[in-house]
């Protein structure tokens, strides 16, 4: 499976079992890098998304969705042995968190293929970096 994750400056994902942020253009890059498929998230996260046409919406989406889907993972638990693809968003900015992602990309195998700023809503710049399994 893909998975597609929001991380401030030290990693930081959630606090309080709150998201750190959210943004409405980083949810419209999302939408396009799923083309003509579905989204696959949980309930807390699609209370983002005002069209959820999109959307494939379940609180065990990380066991149902197959190799290709793309998951958008905030309060859920990874498993990165499944992961083929890791689209990892950063925020500019360090808020603060209680819980993170820990992603070692060399040491879990995998290598970075696309590199890409943009201007969110929020956020002056966000970075999207893209990596695959090796």
């Amino acid at each position: 499976m893909k998975i597609a994750i929001c991380i401030d400056k030290s990693g930081g994902t959630l606090f309080n079992n709150r998201r750190l942020s959210q943004d409405s253009v980083l949810r419209q890059q999302l939408l396009e890098i799923v083309g003509d498929n579905k989204l696959y998230l949980n309930k807390y996260s699609a209370k983002q998304f005002e069209d959820q046409s999109k959307l494939e919406i379940s609180e065990n989406f990380l066991d149902t969705a197959s190799e290709d889907d793309l998951c958008f993972v905030e309060n859920a638990e990874v498993d990165i042995a499944k992961v083929s693809q890791v689209y990892l968003f950063h925020w500019n900015r360090a808020y603060p968190a209680d819980t993170f992602f820990e992603f070692d990309a060399k040491a879990l195998n995998f290598k970075k293929i696309q590199t890409k700023d943009f201007v969110g809503s929020s956020h002056k710049k966000i970075t999207l970096e893209v990596y695959i399994r090796k």
